[in-house]
């Protein structure tokens, strides 16, 4: 069975907070989340789903972790 990343319970706990009533995230919650610019190309390194551009908050938190 695979471990979880370092601080990824963390990250999903945090999300939950701050986003209690989604479950997917869009860029613009991700760069807010991330305290970044919309257009930053840090979120161009998180990847989003082709069809829907959204991203699961487990997901992201996954992606996220060390």
């Amino acid at each position: 069975m695979a471990t979880e990343k370092a601080g990824y319970r963390e990250n999903l706990a945090l999300l939950n907070a701050r986003f209690p009533d989604k479950d997917m995230l869009s860029r613009g919650d991700v760069a807010t989340f991330m305290g970044l610019s919309y257009r930053s190309r840090v979120i161009d390194r998180i990847h989003f789903n082709r069809t829907t551009r959204l991203v699961s908050k487990s997901d992201f938190a996954r992606q996220v972790s060390v």
